[in-house]
C-alpha cells in the first residue's frame, strides 16, 4: 500500500507540471482574451488559486483539521478532552474571540504557547464591523453579545492598546501542559482586555500524535455576527484536509450559518464531498433523557448526513470524559448535574466517545486521506487539462497553423526598413554635424586669447570665479592670522621680519595647495558635463527620443558616474601640472630667496610667461622672471626684439614659436652667473622687508600676481578648452562610429519599431506583418501548451 509521503511526492510532481501549464494558459489569455469565452477565463481564474493552495499544502506536508461549529457547541471542551487536560476555556460566558491552533510537537522541548495580538488598526476595524453588525438584523442573543463586545472594547481600549503594541506577541515554553493553564485561562477568559486583543493562539504539544505533522484549528463560530471571525473561519476551511464538525446532540436540524459553513467547504473542494472528509461530533450526548430519545435524535442526525460513514458520526461526552479521568476544571464540575455522569451514560447505552473519535481520525490519517488527496489532485489536474483543451480548440483554428516557409519574423523589418534607415541615417549625421559646428565646436587654437567658443566661455568664467573665491577667502591671508603667524616664536616687541615672512609663506603655501587639490575641478567638470548633456539630448532628439540612446552613448548602462569621475581627474591633472609651479614661484619663498627656484624651474616659469594672455604687456616674456627676481614688472631690456614680441602678444604665437622661446629663455637662465650679472642693470637690488607691514605688502603683491597668472596663464597653459574639445569630439565621433562601424543605432531603432516601443519613429510595420508576428508568437505558445498538456498525467 502506498504511504502518505509517497502519495505526497507523486501528487506534488503532477501539480508542479500542471502549474506550468496553468501559467502558459494565463499568458495566452492575456494576449488573446477576446478569442477565449468569458466563462473559460472565469474557470481558469478559479482553478489557478485553488491549484496554488494545494501546492502550498503539499510543500508544507501538514495535515490540517478545522474544528468548526456554532458558538457554545462545545468545540473547546472537545479539544480539552482530546488533549487530556482542560487547558482551553469552555466557561458559560463567551470566551472564544479568535482561532486557536493546536500543533503537534515532536518532543517535550518543542512545546510552546504563542499568543499574537491584533494591531491598533485591526482593533479599529473590528469595532467598525461590530457597529455595522448592530445596524443589521440580529437575534436578541447575537445583538446582546456584539453590543457587549463593542462596549467592553471601548471601555478597555487603553489596556487593549498595551497588548497591541506587542508586535512579537507572547511566547512561553513548557514541559507539562498544565504549566500554561493559568496563563491561557487568564488571556482568553479572565482578562477581558487581553481576550479582546488576541488575534491568534498557537499551542504546540505532544498531546497530539508526534509521529505526524498535525494542526487543529479551533475557529470562531459562523454565527458570531462579526465579519472578521467569519473570514477567519472561511480561510481555515479553504486550507483544511479534514473537518471536525461540533454539533449539539439536541439540535439535529442544520441552521443557516451551518449551511454556509458546509457550502464554503464544499465549493473549495468540489472533487471531494464534505462527507468524504468530515467528522460529525455530536457533543453533549449525555444531555439526552433516555435511550429512546437518544436513538431518535441520532437517527435524525443520520438523515442529514447519509453519506458520512457511521464511524465518522460520533456522539461524544467531552465533559464526562474530563470528569471520568479526574481532570475537570471547577466550572466543568459546576456544570455537571451530579457526579454520576458514568451512570447517566450507562443508562443511555453509550460511552464518552473520545476513544472512538481518536480511532476514527487516526484511521483517516493513516488510510483514507491518501485517497482523498488523490481525488483532489486528480480533479485539479483534470480541470486545468480540460481548460487547456478548450483553449486549444478555440485558438488553434485562428493561430495554430502557419507556414514555416512564410516570411520569418526578422523579415518584418527587412529590406524596406534597411532602405528607409539608410536614408534617415545620412540625414541624421548631416544634421548632427551642422548642429555640432554651430553650437559645440570651438575655433582653432581654442586655448588662445578670445578664441574659446561662446558655449565654452562658461567654463572660463567658472574657473575665474572659483580661483578668485579661493584666493580671496584664504584663512592664512586674513589680517589677524597674518599677525599671529608673524609674531609666533619671537618676542612681540621685536619679531624677526625674515622669520615671520618664511612662516607666513609656509602656511599660506600649504593652504593654497590643499584647496587646489580638493576644491577646484568640480565646477570645471560640471561645465563640461553640461556640454556633454547637450550632445546627448541632441542625439536622443535626432533618434526620435528613443530611451536607450543616452545610456548607450554615455555608457550609463554601466555607470555614468565613472565617466564623470574620469573627467574630473583629467581636469585635476592638467591644472596641478602648472598651478603647483605658479604657487611655488610666487608664494613658497620670499623675494630675496628665489634664485635657486629661478634656476631649477626656469622651463616652467618661461612656459607660464609664454602662455600669459593678460592685458599688461610687462607681464609677458621676461616679465615674470624679472618680477620673481626683483619684485618689479619692469623688463630687463627694451631691445628691438622686445618690440616684435610685444606685437606678437597681440596675436597668439604658434606652438612651435612658443616652444622655441621657452628653449631660448631656459638657455639664457643657464648662462654663467658672471655673464648674467654683467647683463643685468647695475641699479637693480632686492630690499628685504624689515617690518610686518612690508612683509604683508610683499605677500599681498605676490598673491595678486598669482591670481593674475592663474587666470591668464595657467588656464591656457593647462589646455582646459583643448581638453574639453577633445572630450566632446570623442563623444561626437562615438555617436557616428556606433552606426557606421558597429550598426548599433539601427538595432535600437529596429527593436523600438518591432515592439512598438516608440510611436515617434516615422516608420510603421504594415498591419498584415504585425498580425503575422502576433499569430506566429501565439502559435509557438499554443504548441508549448499542447506539449505541456501531454506531459501532465
Amino acid at each position: 500500500m502506498t504511504t502518505w509521503l509517497e502519495t505526497c511526492q507523486k501528487q506534488l510532481a503532477r501539480l508542479e507540471k500542471t502549474s506550468v501549464l496553468a501559467d502558459k494558459l494565463i499568458t495566452l489569455s492575456n494576449k488573446t482574451g477576446v478569442d477565449i469565452p468569458p466563462d473559460l477565463l472565469r474557470r481558469l481564474n478559479i482553478e489557478r488559486p485553488r491549484l496554488n493552495r494545494q501546492l502550498e499544502r503539499l510543500h508544507t506536508n501538514r495535515f490540517e483539521v478545522a474544528v468548526i461549529g456554532l458558538e457554545k457547541a462545545g468545540k473547546s471542551a472537545l479539544l480539552n478532552a482530546w488533549l487530556g487536560q482542560e487547558i482551553l476555556p469552555s466557561a458559560r460566558e463567551r470566551c472564544t474571540f479568535t482561532s486557536t491552533e493546536i500543533w503537534s510537537a515532536q518532543t517535550e522541548e518543542d512545546q510552546l504557547l504563542f499568543i499574537q495580538y491584533y494591531s491598533k488598526e485591526e482593533i479599529g476595524k473590528l469595532q467598525m464591523q461590530r457597529r455595522d453588525a448592530l445596524l443589521g438584523i440580529l437575534s436578541e442573543r447575537e445583538r446582546k453579545e456584539i453590543q457587549e463586545d463593542f462596549d467592553d472594547t471601548e471601555k478597555h481600549l487603553s489596556e487593549i492598546s498595551v497588548f497591541s503594541k506587542q508586535k512579537s506577541g507572547f511566547s512561553q515554553h513548557f514541559v507539562d501542559i498544565g504549566e500554561i493553564s493559568e496563563q491561557l485561562q487568564s488571556a482568553v477568559f479572565k482578562n477581558r482586555a487581553q481576550s479582546l486583543a488576541i488575534k491568534r493562539i498557537q499551542l504546540k504539544t505532544v498531546r497530539l500524535r508526534s509521529d505526524r505533522d498535525i494542526i487543529f484549528h479551533d475557529v470562531p463560530g459562523f454565527n458570531s455576527g462579526i465579519l472578521m471571525h467569519a473570514e477567519q473561519a472561511t480561510e481555515r476551511l479553504k486550507n483544511c484536509d479534514a473537518i471536525i464538525y461540533a454539533k449539539e446532540m439536541k439540535q439535529p436540524s442544520i441552521t443557516g450559518p451551518e449551511k454556509e459553513m458546509l457550502v464554503i467547504a464544499d465549493s473549495e473542494d468540489p472533487s471531494v464531498k464534505v462527507s468524504d472528509k468530515v467528522f460529525v461530533v455530536l457533543t453533549q450526548a449525555d444531555a439526552m433523557d433516555d435511550q429512546i430519545d437518544f436513538k431518535e435524535t441520532y437517527t435524525k442526525h443520520r438523515s442529514y448526513w447519509p453519506s458520512v460513514p457511521e464511524r465518522r458520526l460520533i456522539p461524544v461526552c467531552a465533559r464526562a470524559h474530563l470528569v471520568e479521568f479526574g481532570i475537570p476544571s471547577e466550572d466543568t464540575l459546576r456544570r455537571t448535574k451530579n457526579a454520576d455522569d458514568k451512570a447517566k451514560m450507562k443508562k443511555l447505552g453509550i460511552n464518552d466517545g473520545m476513544v472512538a473519535l481518536k480511532e476514527s481520525i487516526n484511521y483517516y490519517i493513516d488510510h483514507e486521506r491518501s485517497g482523498v488527496l488523490e481525488r483532489r489532485c486528480d480533479a485539479l489536474v483534470s480541470g486545468i487539462r480540460q481548460i487547456a483543451n478548450e483553449v486549444l480548440f478555440k485558438l488553434e483554428p485562428i493561430y495554430g497553423v502557419f507556414d514555416e516557409t512564410e516570411i520569418q519574423e526578422d523579415d518584418l523589418l527587412g529590406k524596406d526598413f534597411n532602405q528607409w534607415w539608410g536614408r534617415e541615417w545620412q540625414r541624421i549625421k548631416k544634421d548632427f554635424d551642422t548642429w555640432y559646428a554651430e553650437v559645440i565646436q570651438g575655433r582653432k587654437e581654442a586655448d588662445a586669447l578670445g578664441s574659446e567658443h561662446f558655449e565654452l566661455a562658461a567654463l572660463h568664467v567658472a574657473y575665474d570665479e572659483k580661483i578668485e573665491f579661493l584666493l580671496t577667502n584664504l584663512t592664512t591671508a586674513q589680517p589677524d592670522e597674518l599677525k599671529r603667524i608673524y609674531t609666533a616664536g619671537g618676542t612681540i616687541s621685536m619679531p624677526d621680519p625674515r622669520e615671520g615672512n618664511y612662516k607666513i609663506r609656509e602656511e599660506l603655501f600649504r593652504e593654497i595647495q590643499k584647496k587646489f587639490e580638493t576644491e577646484l575641478t568640480d565646477q570645471l567638470a560640471q561645465a563640461l558635463q553640461a556640454l556633454i548633456d547637450q550632445i546627448a539630448f541632441k542625439t536622443q532628439s535626432l533618434l526620435w527620443e528613443t530611451e536607450e540612446v543616452r545610456k548607450t552613448l554615455l555608457h550609463s548602462d554601466v555607470d555614468e558616474n565613472l565617466e564623470q569621475a574620469r573627467i574630473r581627474h583629467g581636469f585635476q591633472v592638467l591644472f596641478l601640472r602648472f598651478s603647483r609651479v605658479a604657487v611655488e614661484a610666487f608664494i613658497a619663498k620670499p623675494l630675496h630667496a628665489r634664485e635657486r627656484l629661478l634656476n631649477e624651474r626656469a622651463a616652467e616659469i618661461k612656459t607660464l610667461e609664454a602662455f600669459y594672455q593678460g592685458d599688461d604687456k610687462a607681464k609677458h616674456e621676461g616679465g615674470l622672471t624679472h618680477y620673481l627676481r626683483y619684485g618689479l614688472w619692469t623688463k630687463l631690456t627694451q631691445s628691438s626684439g622686445a618690440g616684435s614680441r610685444a606685437k606678437a602678444a597681440e596675436k597668439p604665437p604658434a606652438k612651435s614659436q612658443v616652444i622655441q622661446d621657452i628653449v631660448n629663455a631656459v638657455a639664457a637662465e643657464a648662462m654663467p652667473p658672471a655673464k648674467k650679472a654683467a647683463e643685468e642693470p647695475e641699479n637693480m637690488s632686492v630690499n628685504e622687508p624689515d617690518n610686518f607691514e612690508a612683509v604683508v605688502a610683499e605677500i599681498n603683491g605676490d598673491l595678486t600676481a598669482l591670481l593674475d597668472y592663474l587666470k591668464n596663464s595657467v588656464f591656457y597653459a593647462a589646455g582646459f578648452i583643448t581638453y574639453c574639445n577633445q572630450e566632446l569630439e570623442r563623444i561626437r565621433n562615438r555617436f557616428k562610429e556606433m552606426e557606421d562601424n558597429d550598426r548599433q543605432w539601427i538595432g535600437i531603432i529596429r527593436t523600438a519599431v518591432k515592439y512598438e516601443k516608440n510611436p515617434n519613429i516615422p516608420y510603421n510595420i504594415a498591419h498584415t506583418r504585425r498580425d503575422f508576428r502576433m499569430r506566429r508568437e501565439i502559435a509557438v505558445e499554443l504548441k508549448e501548451v499542447r506539449e505541456s498538456c501531454t506531459n501532465v498525467f
